[in-house]
């Protein structure tokens, strides 16, 4: 329902004779073309309440675990599965939705027993702590999937454990018949993914800098790197400052649930040091130049705490998300305009993808071979690249490639891809409140055109006009535009029906502008 086609939305329902058991429910970043709407989510038209009992979720990022509130709404009877750092930050946003949570945290070596199936979270490493893949096989071992749609491999991280690939082997080897459905965020690339371990060396020489003032921005969900920095920033003598709820929220979370090292009670508000100098690392977050975040904020010289300035040193330890290129180079050059040095991945081996390369799939497939295999998590062109580097890698594996909505239907010795309606996401805005297509249509045309509003009094014939989003001349043209209004109202309009009356107007108005703007600009007419 989500999650191929497209990186977020994650959404995979799996269909057993009597029960739906869904795995993740997750959010889409809007386009630019969605007008500053929050987020979108899957529709859940389609859903069965009374086949519907369980989610699973694998890991705690927005594009899994984001739209969970909706569902909720739409589904409060669900339990909701989870490990416990990712149940941590479910709690967290689900305190802004009318819902209940009912809940069980699973550990990565247990077997989660449904109707139809048993689901086995399996440790994978990730981006973020606690990522699991689900291994599901139906009760009789005929069949047997691996669905991971994040992870890499990294075997040399201290933070957590490598990918357990002897569980992997272990169970789908009961199977008679397997299938792999694989992350494809990061498969144009022909390497090794970097190990978080790599970046120490790089990080920590930033770090040991003499400037007093670093600013430092990543995906706040990466705990266990933010946890190393903060580290060698208190063996480099910095203080270390939060600027951001979403990097206090993380770090909060890995705290308490064992992820981190470093109490909150360390880490200093921006409100607390604004006025002093000396060594000191801020954390900021908003990586992708979100409009609202701290990182733009303080890039533009809008934040009350900060400044940018010429002996500033500004760390991206992140990558940019393909879509955001010109919000981020509008930073950088905000923050070189300031005088501040800019520093990236393209200067330092300072971040690690959280996905794999074609050699994490290698060494995944080295250890257990499916029958078939399933590209997901990947745009439509990450997803056929991915599926002909199977072809030609593995030419032994049958490789498919399907969309959202369509469905993998595994028989007793042979596999189908059946086609359903294509339903578009639900876009959410203001408070968790979705938001009609045709809405954003009006909102893209008041965008483009600007808006006028004209109010006429037919007892007292007064008629008052506003503009709004047209240049300013249109104001200086308004006078002579009511004039004319006027003077059709008393030729033609005064006896005509309400209707008449309101359409010939926006007709006269939208022709008046178009004459010297160049454009009709939306138009609304009241009459009282």
């Amino acid at each position: 329902m989500g999650g191929v086609e497209e990186i977020g939305s994650n959404m995979t329902i799996i269909r057993t004779q009597n029960e739906d058991v869904i795995i993740d429910c997750g959010m889409l970043f809007p386009y630019e073309e969605c007008f500053d709407i929050n987020y979108l989510v899957p529709d859940f038209s389609t859903l069965d309440g009374n086949r519907l009992k369980s989610i699973v979720i694998t890991h705690g990022h927005e594009d899994h675990i984001g739209g969970l509130g909706q569902l909720l709404q739409a589904f409060p009877h669900l339990t909701v599965y989870a490990t416990k750092f990712t149940l941590h930050l479910i709690q967290k946003k689900l305190t802004e939705f009318p819902v209940t949570l009912t809940y069980k945290i699973y550990e990565p070596n247990e077997e989660l027993k449904f109707d139809g199936v048993d689901i086995s979270p399996v440790h994978v490493n990730h981006s973020i702590p606690e990522t699991c893949g689900m291994i599901v096989r139906s009760k009789d071992r005929t069949w047997g999937a691996l669905y991971i749609s994040d992870f890499k491999v990294d075997l040399t991280s201290k933070h957590e454990a490598p990918m357990d690939f002897p569980r992997i082997q272990k169970l789908l080897g009961e199977c008679k018949h397997t299938a792999f459905f694989m992350d494809s965020t990061n498969v144009i690339y022909d390497g090794k993914t970097t190990s978080e371990e790599e970046l120490n060396e790089d990080l920590k020489a930033l770090l040991d800098r003499p400037e007093d003032r670093i600013f430092l921005t990543l995906f706040a969900s990466n705990v266990h790197r933010m946890n190393t920095i903060a580290e060698m920033a208190k063996k480099s003598g910095r203080k270390i400052v939060l600027m951001g709820r979403s990097i206090k929220a993380y770090m909060e979370a890995g705290f308490e649930t064992g992820h981190t090292t470093i109490s909150p009670d360390e880490f200093s508000e921006p409100s607390q040091v604004k006025n002093e100098t000396g060594r000191m690392l801020v954390f900021l977050s908003g990586c992708q130049g979100d409009f609202l975040s701290a990182l733009r904020r303080f890039s533009y010289g809008e934040d009350s705490s900060f400044k940018p300035g010429p002996r500033d040193v500004v760390v991206f330890s992140s990558k940019v998300i393909p879509g955001n290129e010109k919000k981020i180079y509008r930073i950088y050059n905000k923050l070189t305009e300031f005088g501040a040095e800019v520093v990236t991945a393209s200067d330092h081996l300072i971040h690690a993808s959280g996905h794999p390369g074609k050699q994490d799939l290698k060494l995944l497939l080295d250890h257990f071979q499916p029958d078939y295999y399933f590209p997901i998590h990947g745009e439509s062109y990450m997803l056929r690249k991915h599926r002909e580097w199977i072809e030609s890698a593995y030419p032994e594996i049958n490789v498919s490639v399907f969309y959202n909505y369509q469905e993998v239907i595994f028989g007793d010795d042979m596999i189908k891809i059946q086609k359903h309606d294509h339903k578009e996401p639900r876009l959410i805005h203001g408070k968790h409140l979705e938001i009609e297509k045709t809405q954003i249509s009006q909102r893209r045309k008041m965008a483009t055109q600007g808006a006028v509003f004209i109010s006429y009094q037919k007892t007292s014939g007064n008629l008052q006009l506003t503009n709004i989003g047209l240049p300013l001349i249109a104001e200086e043209m308004k006078e002579n535009l009511i004039k004319k209004l006027l003077q059709q109202i008393r030729n033609d309009l005064a006896t005509r029906d309400e209707t008449y009356f309101r359409d010939q107007l926006k007709i006269s108005t939208r022709q008046f502008y178009n004459n010297f703007l160049g454009y009709k600009p939306v138009t609304e007419v009241h009459l009282y």
